[in-house]
């Protein structure tokens, strides 16, 4: 008899543990909170949604010309008899290296190159639209924005490029809430990137070729000289290369398009959610103040057992 009493005792204990009734009841009870927040939470989703605008991304898909072969001016490619020197070898082939596709990325996202695209495309005054006369095309009251502020929030906000690990494709993409602008953003940044490094390398040639013509009048020996002249020959196969090929650095797989739609969550999506999470959080404050309400009823029946058994025992 007193394990089937203990027995229905820890049933009745277990039973009084779960009974979910109470928090059922204070739901049903909470229905004007429940409702209350959900009217908040829908309103201020609503009037956050509608006083953001909507973004639209526009990417192009381009890929990295690889230059191992600089043009067919190898050294190790000539057909001429001479013999190749040590020094005519790393002059001609110094402009490769093993990570060429990383730092044709790491150019393609630095600095340098993004305040140049930023120069050229006039970008700041989409940052700053109440301060440009597009009328005139010019700063009102002689404002100068902020660069610093611009290539942050450009870097930040606008500009993300991506790499496909499988097949090396590169992804560049641009974000604003004007669709026209992102597209023709992606795509000038990927045409003035080639252009950017043709004109890197034409410096570098002009560079080498100046110091080469030098070099050749100072020198007078036979051999030398053929040297010199095969360098200046490899120089100016590389310029004529940069000058006639459009995509010196990127190849254009996929040219930005015109978004039709946003990225972002529609705002009617965005006020159902807001009236479905208010909903829920007025859920958990009921939920936790019966919750809170057994354990402290709980905390002062313990006490008074406590007290009560004092006193028998005094």
């Amino acid at each position: 008899m007193t394990t089937k009493n203990n027995a229905s005792q820890c049933s009745g204990v277990a039973a009084r543990e779960i009974d979910l009734m109470p928090y059922v009841s204070a739901l049903m009870s909470g229905w004007w909170l429940m409702l209350l927040l959900a009217v908040a939470g829908a309103g201020l989703s609503a009037w956050t949604a509608w006083s953001t605008p909507y973004m639209y991304e526009s990417t192009a898909r381009v890929n990295i010309i690889d230059i191992e072969d600089p043009g067919g001016v190898s050294p190790d490619d000539r057909r001429a008899s001479e013999v190749i020197t040590l020094v005519e070898h790393g002059f001609v082939m110094g402009t490769t290296r093993d990570n060429y596709a990383d730092v044709i990325r790491a150019r393609l996202n630095s600095r340098d190159y993004t305040i140049e695209f930023l120069n050229n495309n006039n970008v700041y005054r989409y940052f700053y639209p109440e301060q440009w006369d597009e009328l005139n095309g010019r700063w009102l009251d002689g404002f100068k924005p902020d660069v610093g502020q611009v290539f942050t929030r450009f870097r930040d906000e606008v500009k993300r490029i991506d790499r496909n690990e499988e097949t090396g494709i590169l992804t560049v993409s641009m974000v604003w809430p004007e669709p026209k602008v992102a597209r023709d953003w992606a795509n000038a940044y990927v045409s003035g990137f080639n252009k950017y490094m043709r004109a890197r390398t034409m410096q570098e040639v002009e560079s080498k070729q100046a110091f080469l013509e030098e070099e050749l009048r100072r020198s007078d020996v036979l051999e030398i000289r053929q040297s010199l002249f095969r360098l200046i020959e490899a120089q100016t196969a590389i310029a004529m290369l940069a000058s006639a090929r459009e995509e010196y650095a990127l190849e254009v797989i996929d040219p930005a398009a015109l978004p039709y739609r946003s990225f972002n969550m529609s705002r009617k999506k965005k006020t159902v959610f807001g009236g479905v999470a208010g909903i829920l959080i007025a859920s958990f404050l009921v939920m936790a103040f019966v919750f809170l309400k057994n354990i402290v009823q709980k905390i002062i029946q313990y006490r008074r057992e406590m007290n009560d058994a004092s006193v028998q025992f005094s």
